[in-house]
Formats: C-alpha cells, sequence, structure tokens
C-alpha cells in the first residue's frame, strides 16, 4: 500500500475519532450535567490529544522513530527572528481572510475569544499556543506534509494546508487556517525544518492570545461593548446596511495593507531561504517528484465529513 494511502487513512481515523468524540461529549453533557463543566484547558488537551495520537501510533506502527517522519533540523536565532518578522508581515492577510468569513459566520472565533474569557494567561498560553504549535505541525507539517512532498510538491504544500483548514472544522477558522497552512508549508522548505513552522504557528497563536486578554481592556476604557463589537462584525444576515458597508470596507483598506506586507513576507521569505542555505533549492523544489497518486478515497471521506461538520455549525448558528 502507498505511503499516500497511509497517510491519508490516518487523517480520516483522526477526523472521524475527533468528531465521534466531540459528538459523544456533547451529548453526554445533556444527559450528565457534570461534564458540561469540563474546563477549557481539559477541552483543549483532549482535542489536542485526538489530534496528536493516531500519527504518533502510525509513526510507530512504521517502525521508525517520530522523528523520522518529521523535517528536523536546527535553526539558529536569526532564522526565528525573521520567521517571526515573516509571519507578522502575514498577519493582515489571516485578518482580511478571516474578516471575510466572518460576513457568513463567527462560530470560530467568537468560540475561542468566549472560551479564553476569564482565563489564565499562562495557561491559555500554554494550551492554545505552545502546545497546538507543537501537536499539529508534528501531523500536517510532518506526517502529511513530508509524506506528499515526495509525490509532487506544490499539490503536497496546498493539499496540506486545505487538510489543516479542514481540520478546524468550521468556515471562519477554515479560510484563514488553510492560507496559514500554506505559508507553513513553504516556510518548512526554507529552513529544512519543523520548528520554523512551530514557530511561525506559535508567534500567531500567542497574538491571539494576548489581543483576547487585551481586547476586553481597551474596550473598557473605551467605554465600549465588545461582545457588541464582535457580533457586529459577523454574520451578514444580522448587519444593517450601514454596518455593512463599513465592515466591507474595513475589509478594503486592510486588503491593501495586506497586500504590501505580504511582498514584504515575500522579501523575508527569500532572506531566510538563503540565511539557511536553501534558497537553490527552494528555486527547484517544484520539479521531480514520483508523481504517485496523492487523493485517494479516506482523504474524500475525511474532507467529506470536515465539511459536513462546517455545515451543521453554520446552521446551528443560524438557527440560534
Amino acid at each position: 500500500m502507498s505511503e499516500n494511502k497511509n497517510v491519508n487513512r490516518v487523517f480520516l481515523g483522526t477526523v472521524l475519532l475527533y468528531v465521534g468524540v466531540s459528538l459523544g461529549l456533547s451529548l453526554l453533557a445533556a444527559f450528565v450535567p457534570q461534564y458540561a463543566g469540563m474546563s477549557s484547558y481539559a477541552s483543549i488537551l483532549l482535542s489536542q490529544l485526538l489530534v496528536f495520537l493516531p500519527a504518533f501510533f502510525y509513526c510507530r506502527r512504521r517502525g521508525g522513530r517520530v522523528r523520522d517522519y518529521v523535517p528536523y533540523r536546527k535553526i539558529n536565532i536569526a532564522t526565528i527572528v525573521l520567521v517571526v518578522i515573516c509571519t507578522y508581515l502575514m498577519y493582515p492577510l489571516i485578518i482580511v481572510l478571516n474578516a471575510i468569513s466572518m460576513i457568513f459566520t463567527t462560530s470560530g472565533s467568537m468560540a475561542v475569544m468566549d472560551m479564553m474569557q476569564g482565563q489564565s494567561f499562562f495557561l491559555s498560553l500554554l494550551f492554545t499556543a505552545i502546545l497546538p504549535a507543537c501537536v499539529e505541525e508534528f501531523l500536517f507539517r510532518g506526517v502529511l506534509f513530508s509524506t506528499y512532498k515526495k509525490s509532487r510538491m506544490l499539490p503536497a504544500i496546498f493539499l496540506s494546508g486545505f487538510l489543516f483548514g479542514c481540520m478546524h472544522m468550521n468556515l471562519n477558522q477554515f479560510i484563514y487556517a488553510f492560507a496559514l497552512g500554506v505559508y507553513l508549508a513553504f516556510l518548512v522548505e526554507a529552513t529544512g525544518s519543523v520548528f520554523s513552522s512551530m514557530v511561525a504557528h506559535f508567534t500567531l497563536n500567542a497574538t491571539s492570545v494576548a489581543m483576547t486578554f487585551l481586547l476586553p481592556i481597551l474596550y473598557q476604557k473605551l467605554g465600549m461593548d465588545l461582545d457588541m463589537q464582535v457580533q457586529a462584525g459577523g454574520y451578514a444576515s444580522t448587519m444593517g446596511r450601514g454596518e455593512l458597508f463599513m465592515f466591507l470596507m474595513g475589509i478594503a483598506i486592510w486588503g491593501v495593507i495586506a497586500i504590501g506586507t505580504t511582498c514584504g513576507a515575500v522579501g523575508i521569505y527569500i532572506a531566510i531561504c538563503k540565511i539557511n542555505r536553501r534558497w537553490d533549492y527552494v528555486k527547484h523544489m517544484f520539479s521531480g517528484g514520483t508523481r504517485e497518486k496523492i487523493i485517494t478515497v479516506p482523504l474524500i471521506l475525511a474532507i467529506l465529513v470536515s465539511f459536513g461538520m462546517m455545515g451543521m455549525s453554520i446552521f446551528l448558528e443560524m438557527a440560534a
């Protein structure tokens, strides 16, 4: 059996396990009220375990060390600094994509903000920035991407990013996570190490954690209602014509900013490649490959399940 088919089965198993446990716990909480009070941190830890374990056992079953399935290479301080700068230059693009999705749904962003309200900053940093950066990069830029790229590099980059978006299982996060996944795969190839994508992933998540804690303070100082501001930015049918126009104008302004900063990120990316002596490799990395089929039936099934969950979240949001 091909490696692509094997890892596609791993992804299908991960999706089914994640959905099955999530739905099971939701039903259990409906009948056993004690389970409804599960802490945010326990919920995040459980979700990350569901992502990590199938890939971990796959690596162990294949007879090698886990690090054999992950692009491992030490990166220097200069690379780390440039990765952080490059990631912040990509941030306006992430904001624009997130804002576009918020016209239709806010379930992903609001769920994260609600979960973190009133929590410990340092524990939030650990559970929502450090842990996902390690676990999710292990699966998506490690096991999946490193396997797919043996066949064809460009489809591997976009497919691993697409699956990263799918795994979030809501439209709001899917759109920007797809773009983020593509960027993170390019970073791995620029450095030859998954550590670079972990640093970038952590940078974005840590920034979101910081904003979650700082925004309520800022809005309180300004005498504004944060809940109203969040709701005003989501789901087009709840907006008045004026609100929608201002929201779209904001997207347009950020779009112009994003074009400039993304161009800057490309320049920093080239510098990262050159510092790691991989610029010549990156320029030619789209040639070659085995041409082995990447998309198989298990992968299609996993994608359908993920989009089914996205559709369900939108339906429940509209019905609420």
